[in-house]
């Protein structure tokens, strides 16, 4: 499901809008009601590889490879490889991102005291004209003290807030922990009776 598209159509010519616009929203990644940071997206996005390539010959697209570290403001994504792609058809402007490694990461604050997201996978790749993300392989998705979703696959839509993770394929599992809520402070449990 995440692998490179076998007809990729051509790319604008500003490969970093459309790593900044996955990034941005892979960041909602670990709950619906967390928001990436809202002002790292008036900050530059740095893109850095060992590798890069533009290829403007039908069909386009960027290439980043290597030790490819990508930042904007308190986003931080590393993998081995980033290719930018327009998505199908190209008709929506949308654009399709694929960050693939041993694994893939990603790291954001969130709006709103939502603390730190930090997601793990084989493969992130996201449409940014269907608002869709999907991670898949040994996905690790973490709200700090809040959730941990881990699964072979984790989709979620940045457009609807659904998210959905493994398959109803027999041997398909998914696991999510929950933490419980702090505490208000001054309040206590009372003592079990005997």
């Amino acid at each position: 499901m995440c692998t490179t598209p076998s007809n990729p159509v051509v790319a604008s010519a500003d490969p970093q809008r459309a790593l900044t616009l996955a990034f941005t929203l892979c960041g909602l990644l670990a709950t619906g009601s967390a928001f990436a940071l809202s002002s790292d997206r008036d900050k530059d996005l740095e893109v850095r590889a060992n590798y890069n390539q533009l290829v403007t010959t039908t069909p386009s697209h960027a290439l980043f490879r290597n030790n490819v570290r990508i930042e904007q403001g308190s986003l931080k994504a590393s993998g081995d490889e980033a290719r930018v792609y327009d998505a199908a058809g190209g008709s929506d402007g949308g654009r399709r991102i694929v960050l693939t490694g041993t694994p893939a990461q990603l790291e954001q604050m969130q709006d709103n005291d939502g603390g730190m997201m930090r997601a793990r996978a084989n493969s992130i790749d996201y449409n940014d004209g269907t608002g869709v993300a999907v991670l898949t392989g040994d996905v690790v998705v973490v709200q700090e003290g809040k959730s941990e979703f881990r699964g072979q696959q984790f989709t979620y839509n940045t457009q609807s807030g659904a998210m959905q993770g493994g398959s109803e394929a027999p041997g398909s599992e998914v696991h999510m922990t929950f933490k419980p809520k702090p505490r208000p402070a001054g309040k206590t449990e009372p003592e079990p009776k005997p």
